[in-house]
């Protein structure tokens, strides 16, 4: 009688675990781990999945799966211009075809090239360049173009996550004309030029332009925030926040200063554009000095209509998360996710980072997940407690940002630790690989701090209820054993919106086998 009381219980945990994971669609056959180089997952509008492979030694490869989850090609994709590896800066599905764009240095000039992969067969449509910037001379000093608190990439390429829009600016840093150093160039989903123009503010009033970000709005116009300043001591009255519109039609880009506080200076941010609202919604970190340690998050409303700003916040957690660290929670955000609905979350991380030399580390903490309303009020907010170290790596403010739209890099297994964010509809998700050490310390305790990820598995967190802290379950179920164990590479994975499906790419380590698997879950 007790066995059968206790096989009835043990049935009833696996149904509560079943019920809760998310549902399993399909898999493919498994292959080799890739463990370095450059990866991606992307569905594509035809039903059918790529998954992109840039190996430094065997250049790039793909494999491509059809509606049914079937492996239908494994193709290898040779370039007009050689070698394909580290100049990568954009990926994105396009009519059923993936756009890849690539920055080449040959002899010291930079240039963009266009390739064009077919959706069903893996084999390249396209292949051309696309622009070019001055020649780099051998010793070049500072520049007057930077984006973030860096020197500005060559191009820049940002996608409609609405449409099949999208635009690539060109920083031309060395061009001796001041007024031709930004350039933006609108395209179509024919991947045809709709429109160009060079930025050029009145009368040059600004020496030194930081790039904040831009945001493609279908075919009405691309937005560009920009940081104007004309010394690295400038004064209040010296500096101010731009916003610059190449709108449909026009043959100039338009130069509007907007009302944002002139005693901030402006570092990294996210432009997100909410259709909902038609609005801008910039989250940026700023500092009222330039020697100062730490950043203000700012979250600002930008109408690129009437080109004005409509509100400004500083945003941080609520006071009610600080109660699970000594210190509280001292995060910075790290991205922004728009809903259908128009509502958002912003998701800060505690993060530090160490460079000495030659050697890097980060240090990833708890993270913080703040939602707001539509226009910006307070909803609510949640805090997930975790501790991780990625040796060799050192991660800028905006990373998660950063990684969206191109591949994420491979390499000492720290491709497996950063967090996914993940919008289902009414849902919300949070997925990250952990060690199961940690299930007893989410609310209070010492976490295992997770090095390396050969005794991790996949975790979830739902966004919901009213407790502060969030429970966690399994991606894939409970482990059948101690030593089986389930990660998934959350950070190349692809999520499908329109038809709620999720594909990640999926390490099983069963009693030290090891292999990966594309894996297609519904939420």
């Amino acid at each position: 009688m007790k066995k059968t009381a206790l096989l009835v219980v043990l049935m009833l945990l696996c149904g509560i675990i079943v019920k809760a994971q998310f549902k399993f669609l399909a898999e493919s056959p498994a292959f080799e781990e890739p463990e370095a180089g450059r990866a991606k997952i992307l569905q594509l509008k035809n039903g059918y999945t790529m998954f992109i492979l840039i190996d430094h030694k065997k250049g790039m490869n793909i494999r491509i799966y059809n509606a049914a989850h079937q492996e239908t090609a494994i193709t290898h994709v040779d370039a007009s211009f050689g070698s394909i590896n580290a100049g990568v800066i954009a990926v994105f599905e396009l009519a059923g075809d993936v756009v890849m764009m690539i920055n080449v240095i040959d002899s010291r000039t930079p240039m963009l090239y266009r390739i064009v992969i077919d959706g069903k067969t893996g084999n390249v449509k396209d292949d051309k360049k696309i622009a070019e910037v001055s020649k780099r001379g051998v010793f070049f000093g500072e520049s007057d173009v930077i984006y973030g608190g860096l020197t500005a990439p060559d191009f820049y390429v940002q996608k409609d996550p609405n449409s099949d829009n999208y635009a690539v600016v060109i920083f031309n840093r060395f061009e001796s004309e001041q007024s031709k150093r930004i350039e933006i160039i609108a395209y179509g989903s024919d991947n045809k030029e709709i429109n160009r123009a060079f930025y050029s503010s009145p009368e040059e009033k600004y020496k030194y332009l930081r790039c904040v970000d831009m945001a493609v709005i279908g075919t009405e116009k691309v937005s560009l925030l920009i940081y104007g300043y004309n010394t690295r001591g400038a004064t209040a009255k010296d500096r101010s926040l731009i916003l610059a519109n190449l709108d449909k039609g026009e043959k100039s880009v338009s130069f509007t200063e907007l009302d944002f506080s002139k005693d901030l200076i402006v570092y990294q941010g996210i432009v997100r554009y909410n259709p909902v609202m038609k609005s801008l919604i910039l989250l940026t970190l700023v500092k009222e000095k330039s020697r100062d340690n730490g950043y203000i998050p700012i979250m600002a409303f930008v109408d690129p209509y009437a080109k004005k700003i409509n509100r400004v916040n500083v945003v941080s957690p609520s006071d009610r998360l600080n109660q699970y660290s000594k210190k509280g929670f001292s995060g910075l955000p790290q991205n922004l996710y728009l809903n259908d609905d128009g509502t958002f979350s912003m998701v800060s991380e505690e993060m530090k980072t160490l460079l000495q030399g030659r050697y890097a580390k980060t240090t990833l903490g708890d993270l913080a997940i703040v939602n707001y309303s539509k226009t910006g009020e307070f909803i609510n907010d949640y805090l997930i407690r975790k501790d991780q170290e990625l040796p060799n790596w050192y991660l800028n403010p905006f990373y998660q940002w950063e990684r969206e739209g191109t591949l994420q890099v491979l390499g000492d297994g720290n491709q497996f630790k950063p967090f996914a964010f993940l919008s289902a509809g009414p849902k919300s998700f949070v997925l990250f690989n952990d060690t199961e050490r940690n299930n007893d310390a989410l609310e209070k305790g010492s976490l295992v701090t997770v090095k390396g990820v050969s005794n991790c598995d996949g975790f979830y967190y739902p966004l919901k209820g009213a407790d502060p802290i969030l429970k966690r379950d399994y991606v894939f179920g409970n482990p059948a054993g101690k030593r089986d164990h389930d990660l998934a590479l959350f950070s190349v994975s692809d999520y499908d919106r329109k038809n709620n499906v999720y594909v990640t790419l999926k390490l099983e380590n069963q009693h030290g086998n090891k292999g990966v698997k594309l894996v297609w879950l519904q939420p």
